[in-house]
């Protein structure tokens, strides 16, 4: 259901500008809408990365909650990066693989999702699991970065 109401808002804030909009604000627009899925996507991570790392204590039910969203988010990414926004001249901080190989790029969010899964799953289990499956969907998530996100500068 959460699922399902984040697409619809996401879906209808995209098409109810593509119709009014040159094609350098649908292009925004579309850059804008996958670079806030992305912002919620890191909301969620963010809690978890904290306790990998030791800075707040495990919570099992934290953990089990944010990866069931993350694994509900990440099959809209194809969604969301359907629009090739390259000729736009936009900048959007993706690299042009996404476009080129799109298979492999959702195939890769299709990997994300189930590595969601397993790490919810493993939340139950105990820390030890539960932070083995965190790096699985961590690297995850590297692996997409790395072949399809323009490093930050500065």
């Amino acid at each position: 259901m959460f699922r399902k109401i984040v697409l619809l808002t996401l879906l209808t804030a995209f098409s109810g500008s593509l119709f009014a909009a040159s094609a350098e604000e649908r292009a925004q627009t579309a850059i804008d809408t996958r670079q806030g899925l992305l912002k919620v996507v890191a909301s969620y991570f963010g809690p978890i990365v904290g306790m990998a790392r030791g800075q707040i204590p495990f919570d099992a039910a934290v953990v089990e909650k944010n990866a069931g969203k993350i694994a509900q988010l990440a099959p809209m990414l194809e969604d969301v990066f359907a629009k090739d926004t390259r000729e736009s001249g936009l900048q959007s901080g993706a690299k042009d693989g996404i476009w080129e190989d799109m298979a492999d790029f959702k195939g890769k969010a299709a990997t994300t999702t189930e590595r969601a899964i397993a790490l919810a799953n493993a939340a139950s289990q105990g820390k030890g699991p539960t932070m083995k499956a965190f790096g699985a969907l961590g690297a995850s998530c590297k692996g997409c970065h790395e072949s399809y996100r323009e490093k930050d500068e500065g």
